[in-house]
């Protein structure tokens, strides 16, 4: 084995490759659709050990906190305008309209 035989191998290995062209582009481009495509993920999620179905439950949760912090904080300001403008020293009065009124 001289070191041409590594040259030879390697260049027929590259033209079996190429004889079958056809082949190896319709493999890489299945492998390429099912391993980045929403099977691949599944199962890579199952490779892990982690279904998709709880990935998308712990998105799910943490989008609801997110959603529940908001509307707390949409209550505590409601309800601190409502005692400033229904507090016992400042009679409760009905803003004037910016608008022109029609008469009835």
């Amino acid at each position: 084995m001289g070191p041409d035989f590594w040259t030879r191998q390697f260049a027929q290995f590259i033209f079996t490759i190429a004889s079958h062209g056809a082949a190896v582009l319709v493999s890489t481009l299945g492998i390429g659709v099912f391993g980045l495509g929403p099977i691949g993920r599944a199962l890579a999620a199952r490779i892990r050990g982690a279904s998709l179905a709880e990935d998308s439950l712990g998105a799910l949760k943490s989008s609801m906190s997110e959603v529940q912090e908001r509307l707390d904080f949409s209550e505590r300001v409601l309800t601190e305008l409502r005692q400033r403008l229904l507090s016992p020293g400042a009679p409760a009065q009905a803003e004037k309209p910016n608008r022109v009124l029609t008469p009835k």
